[in-house]
């Protein structure tokens, strides 16, 4: 006990709890995407192989980026995600030049993710320079099984009643499963950036109510909307990433999120679109 404690009789301190005991129940299982040299059917970046026929995905006659590729056999030969398709691939589009955030819905169509036949063998990096000119580095990528914590804001956390040093220790444990490396997440609890209400946004916003700010919230809308929430799915987070030179607003996160019976029957043209940062 400190001396301005002894002084004025402060009560001490209780004894920090088991933060990995206490939260390990509240986990769920996901697969932490890395990147890096060894062949595989999903990639980050380069040019993507679009089966015959199919349009690049544009917004307002503009293409929109391409940011990766995941073979879902990859996906399910990891173990954790049963509510994908068992077979074909998913590419994920994006406006990177204007990075909406997902909060109008206007928004709508500034992203696509597009369920396609899966590659025979490996993809390969030698793709040509997209029209538009802009083009994420090409990066094979894996993935790795992981417990994915839920955030402070949790309502299974917020009832555990954690302390400051506590909750300090949650963030640390939520950094320590993915090693170091970017937050590239299929599935699991988010890690948000901002605040951990993104399941509610997405079910607000792609219903036609702007979340900017409490406008859609207090929306009388809202009210019937809400139990809805529950239904969304991650269906994949990009962080920002140094070594692919990308950065969401100011080292942000984007997060891709899908109804789970939308994406059960391989329909994705619902998924919507987060964008957070500092």
């Amino acid at each position: 006990m400190s001396l301005l404690d002894r002084l004025f009789g402060s009560k001490p301190r209780p004894p920090m709890r088991n933060v990995a005991a206490l939260t390990a129940p509240h986990a769920a299982p996901a697969l932490h995407l890395t990147l890096d040299d060894a062949p595989s059917r999903s990639h980050i970046g380069g040019e993507p192989v679009l089966p015959e026929g199919m349009n690049w995905p544009t917004r307002n006659g503009v293409r929109l980026d391409f940011l990766a590729r995941l073979s879902l056999a990859d996906v399910h030969r990891a173990g954790a995600i049963d509510w994908l398709p068992a077979r074909g691939a998913l590419l994920f589009f994006y406006d990177v030049e204007r990075q909406p955030w997902g909060f109008d819905p206007v928004d709508r169509g500034s992203w696509a993710v597009v369920l396609v036949d899966d590659l025979e063998a490996a993809a390969t990096a030698a793709d040509p320079l997209p029209a538009n000119g802009r083009k994420i580095p090409f990066r094979f990528a894996h993935f790795r099984l992981i417990q994915s914590l839920p955030s402070w804001e949790r309502a299974s956390i917020e009832a555990l009643g954690l302390n400051d040093p506590e909750s300090e220790e949650l963030m640390r444990l939520t950094d320590e499963v993915f090693e170091a490396k970017p937050k590239h997440q299929v599935g699991g609890f988010p890690a948000p950036v901002q605040g951990d209400d993104m399941e509610l946004e997405a079910q607000l916003v792609s219903h036609g109510l702007y979340c900017g700010n409490q406008t859609g919230y207090k929306d009388p809308r809202a009210v019937a909307l809400r139990h809805g929430a529950a239904d969304w799915r991650l269906l994949l987070q990009l962080d920002s990433d140094d070594d692919l030179g990308v950065m969401w607003g100011d080292s942000g996160t984007l997060y891709f999120w899908v109804p789970e019976a939308s994406a059960r029957e391989g329909k994705f043209e619902d998924t919507w679109l987060v964008l957070q940062c500092c």
